[in-house]
């Protein structure tokens, strides 16, 4: 049998495993009668910030059964049976294009029904995918197939890690419990806002693609889908460089996780007539903070509390006249800002936290809502203001660099006559942000800021402005079926942030598991 106890209020300055279990026995359970104790939650409530709290739900698996109602302090949890499947084409190469979270998860599930995954990825392994990221950053040198968004695991690999995520899913238990086997930390099971850092995403990466090759899966780096070949209505094969090599490979069904960067694939297949629309996304700027102004903020006097870790944030302001909000998005803290640039001549920054999050800066996207069609009626205006906006950034700076910018001194419409200490890396200009972006975003980003300020915490003089960040999501969408099929193009199967079906490292998992299940299996 098992139980949940839930809303376990513990003081930070108190044993919490001792409060715990005074809980436990509050609950009428005998310690006798229990077999494992495990998290299924813990949160932080940091409103009263001279009293700071863990709130926790656990879980109880007893060697007996006890009785009792829904009013009493705990509540069964009934065990819901597993749906068995069965592959629909046993032990068949199925090809994937792309490793990043919605890819890898993909070919492991297909390797769990007894298929031969073949991922097909244009950039590098992780191994030399991080050497050379950071060669970039010394050089400038720009290999536009492995980089931040190119190369094995995706842009996640070079991220927060977050795992948390909006939508609701059966997937997320077993997502995380294979992040778990393949050396994520046990406590994003039950942490709140669980995260996993850049440095464990790399680890975990290289140990799932061992478990894939184990099980009989291929992996072609350095391997860049070119074109497809489509009759009637139907995928007949497709083109693939191989180590500059160009070779065609007869195939009936292709799973496409190509990531939201894949702008030279969303044109190919646009060619072929596949079916896509265009997708609101959104803009702006990163903004940096020193980490400690963030956790004093969000900890009081507690801020240097070794149970508690750095501090994060999360900050909406709607223009209810524009129908657009504003709002923070992938904040990293005790983190650091990075290149994230993948197209020749065009730079972008994007964030990226260790495990630890011990840094010294803490920094978020602060970034305005993009509407469909707003910079034109071509289904890849977006993508194209994108593009000219990354480009306009690095004409201006003159290399793979950084705009910035004082938060203070963008309000008083001001450029920053200083320079300023930052986790960038890489050569950053001062410039007035209105001469880089198009006015409906300065004028919201200047809104939204005014209207936060407020808090002279989060607010302070010394928070930066980095820009742009312009790769919060896909501008398009590949429009599918229920069962995750190209609408118009029998064999693909769009999956993943690329193709517009998810929004992090978790959701883009749970889209590669669950249209492999959909697509590939049928339902004993």
């Amino acid at each position: 049998m098992k139980v949940e106890i839930q809303n376990i209020v513990v003081s930070i300055h108190k044993n919490q495993e001792r409060e715990i279990q005074k809980e436990i026995e509050k609950a009428g359970i005998q310690k006798e009668n229990i077999e494992s104790i495990s998290y299924l939650r813990r949160s932080i409530d940091s409103r009263k910030k001279q009293d700071i709290k863990f709130v926790y739900s656990i879980e109880l698996r007893l060697k007996h059964k006890i009785l009792g109602t829904s009013s009493t302090r705990w509540k069964e949890i009934k065990e819901t049976p597993k749906i068995k499947r069965l592959p629909l084409y046993p032990r068949k190469e199925i090809y994937i294009v792309g490793s990043g979270p919605a890819g890898l998860f993909a070919a492991y599930r297909l390797a769990e029904y007894g298929y031969f995954p073949i991922v097909l990825e244009r950039g590098e392994d992780i191994e030399h995918r991080d050497k050379t990221t950071e060669d970039f950053i010394k050089t400038s040198i720009l290999n536009p197939n492995s980089n931040i968004q190119f190369g094995e695991g995706g842009a996640g690999s070079y991220s927060d890690g977050k795992l948390n995520t909006r939508i609701k899913s059966e997937y997320i238990e077993t997502i995380f419990q294979l992040l778990v086997k393949f050396g994520a930390p046990e406590e994003i099971l039950w942490n709140y806002k669980p995260h996993v850092g850049t440095d464990i995403l790399k680890v975990v990466v290289r140990n799932m693609r061992e478990a894939i090759l184990k099980k009989g899966g291929k992996f072609y780096f350095n391997t860049l889908l070119e074109d497809v070949k489509i009759k009637g209505g139907e995928l007949q094969g497709f083109w693939m460089r191989k180590n500059g090599i160009r070779e065609y490979v007869e195939c009936k069904q292709l799973i496409l996780a190509i990531g939201h960067s894949s702008r030279d694939t969303y044109r190919m297949l646009r060619k072929h007539g596949i079916a896509m629309e265009a997708k609101a996304f959104a803009m702006g700027t990163r903004m940096e903070h020193p980490r400690e102004e963030i956790d004093r903020m969000q900890y009081g006097k507690e801020a240097k509390n070794p149970l508690l870790e750095a501090a994060t944030y999360a900050v909406t302001y709607n223009n209810a006249a524009e129908k657009r909000g504003i709002f923070s998005f992938c904040m990293c803290p005790g983190g650091v800002i990075v290149n994230a640039a993948s197209q020749t001549g065009g730079t972008l920054v994007n964030g990226m936290s260790y495990s630890t999050r011990n840094g010294k800066f803490s920094n978020s996207a602060i970034v305005v809502g993009i509407k469909e069609y707003e910079f034109g009626e071509d289904l890849f205006s977006g993508m194209y203001f994108q593009e000219n906006l990354e480009k306009k950034a690095y004409e201006m700076i003159g290399n793979y660099g950084a705009i910035y910018q004082n938060v203070w001194d963008f309000l008083e419409n001001k450029k920053t006559e200083h320079e300023i200490e930052s986790s960038y890396r890489m050569q950053k200009i001062s410039c007035r942000m209105e001469e880089l972006f198009p006015e409906v975003i300065s004028r919201n980003l200047r809104a939204a800021l005014s209207y936060w300020k407020k808090n002279p915490d989060f607010i302070s003089r010394n928070v930066n402005l980095i820009a742009p960040e312009t790769r919060t999501s896909a501008p398009l969408k590949i429009l599918r079926d229920l069962r995750g099929e190209s609408l118009n193009i029998k064999g693909l199967y769009p999956i993943g942030e690329g193709a517009g079906y998810a929004g992090g490292i978790t959701s883009a998992a749970v889209d590669g598991m669950k249209i492999v299940d959909c697509a590939f299996t049928r339902v004993l």
